[in-house]
Order: C-alpha cells, then structure tokens, then sequence
C-alpha cells in the first residue's frame, strides 16, 4: 500500500514537470519587467460632521436644553438642511449638582451630529448657529458620498500608471511590452483631515471665510480628502 502511495505521488510529479516543459513557460521563466504603479486622488468633501453640544449650565440664565433645540432647529430650517436626513442625536444625559444653602438642580447635555455638504453652508450654519448663542461646534471628521467609486477609479488609474512606465522602459532598451504576468494592490488607503476637536479650530475655518463681508462666505476652504494606491505589477518582455 505504502509502494503504490509513493508511485503515485513521483507520477504526478513527472507530470506537473513534462507539463511545465512542454506548456507554457512560467513568467519567472521568461523575460519580465517589474514596476509599481502610485496615484493619489485628491477630492472635496461633500459630507462634513460636526458635533453640536447644548448645556444648560453653560447658559446665562440656565435655558433649558428644550428650549435651546428649538432654536437650533429652527436655525438650522432658515438654511435649508435636510434635517431628516442630516442631523440626529447622538447622547443625553444630565448630572445632579448638590448645593449647600440652595435647591439642588439637575443640568442636562444634549450632544448632536450635524452633517453639512460644503464649506459654505458650513459657515452659514456656524455664524447663524452662533448668534443664537450655541458655539460649543467641533468638526468631527469628513468625507465624500462616492468615496468606493473613487477608491477603485484611483486603483485602476494607478494600474494604468505601471503599464506606461513599464512601457517607457522597455522601449529604452528597444524591447516591446508584452501581457500582464501579475498584477497585485499594494496599497489602498483614504487619508482624510485632521480636525481639532475644538471651537477654536471651527473658528478659525470660519474666520477665514468671512472676512467683513457675507459673500466672502464662499471661500471657506474645506480640507481634500487624499485616496492613495499603489498597485505592484508584472509585464512579459517581448
């Protein structure tokens, strides 16, 4: 039983060897040219996070948290966001103050995500948000709504790069570039902006869209979104 195992296993063997002999070659069997290929897509945010927190501590006057949400909602209405869609609430809680010589009180925090499309319906919401007296905004992070299409729009273009260098190199030696051997993804990152997770980050986004006059809201400037690839490839040299 053992011999006929050990037949076998040499049978085949001899055949995977004739059949790599009399069939194609392997591609490390002929010659082949290696490169890779390197792009990066850089794109404007079309969906920018920010998180809205209300305190009725932080308020002169203590208003209610309610009472904040209405006209934070309202606001929000006056610019046209899609507040279905747009704007939710992520947390709500409350702590409990003990006094000495007082009533004690319970104050609640409410803490919203709000999502804008650009830089200048950013700014709207900023400076109408900000003379209702909520300022306590940080961007929380950005992307775009297509970003898979443009991850793998960004692979094929860097696939596209290697086989032109490879093309340029192989007429230098005046040899012709013949099919792709292999073809491997090397990298496939999405580099997005870091935000301070502070009013003084969102202020000074902001301050640079304004200025002193109101169409100057326009030119806030939303950091891109970098969509790296670098692909690894082979091509046979004719």
């Amino acid at each position: 039983m053992k011999i006929t195992r050990t037949l076998l296993i040499v049978s085949i063997l001899i055949s995977s060897i004739s059949f790599s002999q009399n069939g194609e070659k392997n591609f490390i069997d002929q010659p082949y040219i290696e490169v890779t290929g390197d792009i990066e897509t850089e794109v404007i945010p079309n969906e920018i996070y920010l998180n809205i927190t209300l305190n009725e501590h932080a308020k002169k006057g203590k208003i209610s948290v309610e009472e904040q949400e209405n006209q934070m909602i309202a606001v929000l209405k006056s610019l046209n966001i899609d507040l279905e869609k747009n704007f939710s609430i992520l947390d709500f809680d409350g702590y409990y103050q003990r006094k000495f010589l007082a009533n004690n009180e319970v104050t609640k925090i409410k803490h919203y995500e709000l999502i804008v499309n650009d830089g200048k319906t950013l700014g709207m919401a900023f400076e109408a948000l900000d003379r209702i007296d909520i300022s306590n905004i940080s961007i929380t992070k950005t992307d775009h709504s297509d970003i898979e299409n443009i991850k793998r729009e960004t692979k094929l273009r860097a696939v596209k790069v290697a086989k032109d260098k490879a093309a340029n190199y192989a007429k230098a030696i005046d040899q012709g570039l013949g099919k792709a051997l292999f073809i491997q993804e090397l990298n496939n990152d999405v580099v997005s902006p870091f935000y301070k997770n502070n009013n003084f980050m969102l202020n000074e986004v902001v301050t640079v869209g304004f200025g002193t006059e109101q169409e100057k809201i326009q030119d806030l400037n939303i950091k891109s979104i970098t969509v790296k690839a670098t692909v690894l490839t082979r091509f046979a040299l004719n």
